[in-house]
């Protein structure tokens, strides 16, 4: 199944899902942050409302190469009609992030002409690795 994201008025790439907690499910609108190799970072705000579970401590760098212990939450993630275990971050921001975690197997293709942004399956070969293409000339 392939998933369309959006741009929002900032020119951020976002998809939309649903995110799972102890309490309650909500649908968010994370940014694609290719730079970011996890699953969910969410507001703190957004993470109070879901009830997630804690799941331990992490040793993270940041986007300016500082490292830093985050504590780190487990949820669900309703993605592309499958619902998946997430280990989740939080975030002072406003902005929820989806990371390249949510990717793995996927083809991501971000268009800045026609602003849009998609998500598919990659085709699986029998060995279970993704097929593997040559690059053009």
């Amino acid at each position: 199944m392939k998933t369309i994201g959006y741009f929002d008025e900032f020119l951020h790439p976002r998809v939309r899902l649903i995110v799972k907690g102890l309490r309650k499910s909500l649908r968010i609108d994370p940014i694609i942050d290719t730079g970011f190799d996890g699953y969910l970072c969410l507001p703190v705000k957004t993470a109070v409302q879901l009830g997630l579970e804690l799941y331990g401590e992490s040793r993270v760098e940041l986007a300016d190469g500082s490292k830093k212990n985050e504590l780190s939450f487990l949820g669900s993630v309703l993605w592309q009609d499958q619902e998946r275990p997430a280990r989740i971050f939080l975030t002072d921001s406003k902005d929820a992030l989806i990371g390249n975690g949510l990717f793995q197997g996927q083809k991501l293709s971000i268009n800045y002409v026609n602003y849009v942004a998609s998500i598919a399956p990659v085709a699986v070969a029998k060995s279970g690795e993704p097929k593997k293409r040559k690059p053009k000339k």
